[in-house]
């Protein structure tokens, strides 16, 4: 609905009452004196009117109408006068009902750490009817403190991240229709930091940013089929350690090489990845399901040892798919997740790592 339509709805919402009395009533009115001068006759008056039209049909239409079929005649225009107008006053009552609906939120979280990013258009996103929804946006800007390539103090960064629930719940505390969308460009570590956070306590809606037609575009369910798109390595190792590791392979493959420089004896290494491993390759909401279930299911095969106390977390895709898979883990219930950050000038290449526990999340700094 543009500006224009909204502004004759408007008018109209205003006008009703008038419309309704001075229209309405009118035809309704009209109608039913139709139709009882055309059942009974009442005056001679109307007796005379028929009369005449009697006469110049008959003359402009050659046609010789008896004044029963005229009295039929109006008893049919009543009746369709009296439609007209409860069908006027129907249509008045819908945009009335329409203009004061209540618009349903729609709450954004933007989440940036690395680019001020463009904000979202949201006229411009898919199936999106802005004048449905009320916009209130939770904005989390790291960006302060990226200088140079580099997040400079990632410990401020967890700071501005950790009172999420608590703006969310200002929010949706008075609103029973609400969407949560979450448009985010991060660093790894404060990503699932951020989804661990929120966990499962509200619905989030997906949201990627395509930095060729510099939109967004909202993840929904396709109906081409994910079957037989991941594959699943594990290598268990004779090691006594409390570390395990997952490395999830979606944009890049990831080197075991740089892994062993910061995380030294381990007990399992899980490989999950892609068939075709590249960039854009996560499309749908299906493929995000589908790797989340994989990733949780490896994650409980293995807790199932309890010996293990850190899984450590190397992750190349994109941002919804990093923040539907913290989604899916507990600070109550799983063992410490050490997630790690990538920076190809760095010496070791995952300089730094958040430790998320059921304690407040913590900085590693390798």
């Amino acid at each position: 609905m543009n500006k224009l339509e909204h502004s004759i709805l408007k008018i109209i919402a205003i006008l009703r009452p008038p419309i309704e009395r001075w229209i309405v009533r009118a035809l309704i009115t009209v109608g039913l004196l139709f139709i009882t001068n055309g059942l009974q006759g009442f005056s001679w008056i109307v007796e005379l009117t028929l009369h005449i039209l009697k006469i110049e049909s008959e003359k402009i239409l050659g046609i010789d109408y008896s004044i029963h079929t005229i009295n039929w005649i109006l008893v049919v225009a009543g009746v369709l006068l009296i439609l007209s107008g409860l069908l006027l006053h129907n249509l008045y009552k819908k945009i009335e009902l329409d203009f004061n609906k209540p618009k349903k939120l729609f709450l954004s979280i933007i989440h940036k750490s690395i680019d001020d990013f463009i904000k979202p258009e949201y006229s411009k996103l898919d199936n999106f009817k802005i004048e449905n929804y009320l916009i209130q946006e939770i904005e989390i800007d790291q960006t302060m403190i990226y200088k140079n390539g580099k997040l400079e103090h990632p410990e401020a960064s967890l700071f501005y991240q950790n009172d999420i629930l608590s703006k969310i719940s200002a929010f949706t505390n008075n609103y029973s229709d609400f969407e949560i969308a979450y448009f985010g460009l991060a660093h790894i570590p404060l990503i699932w930091d951020l989804g661990m956070t929120i966990a499962d306590k509200f619905p989030i809606n997906y949201y990627e940013y395509n930095r060729q037609s510099s939109s967004w575009k909202k993840l929904v369910t396709s109906i081409n089929t994910t079957e037989n798109f991941i594959n699943v390595d594990k290598i268990t190792q004779e090691d006594k350690s409390i570390n395990a590791i997952i490395k999830i392979e979606i944009s890049y493959e990831i080197e075991n090489m740089e892994i062993h420089q910061v995380v030294g004896n381990h007990k399992y290494l899980t490989t999950i990845k892609i068939k075709s491993i590249g960039l854009d390759k996560i499309k749908s909401l299906n493929q995000i399901d589908s790797l989340t279930k994989c990733f949780r299911k490896a994650v409980d095969n293995i807790i199932k040892d309890s010996d293990i106390e850190n899984i450590h977390i190397f992750y190349s895709g994109p941002v919804s798919l990093a923040f539907s898979l913290s989604r899916k883990l507990s600070k109550r219930t799983d063992p410490n997740f050490i997630i790690y950050n990538y920076t190809r000038s760095s010496i070791p290449k995952y300089k730094w790592a958040v430790k998320i526990s059921t304690n407040n999340p913590e900085i590693i700094n390798n």
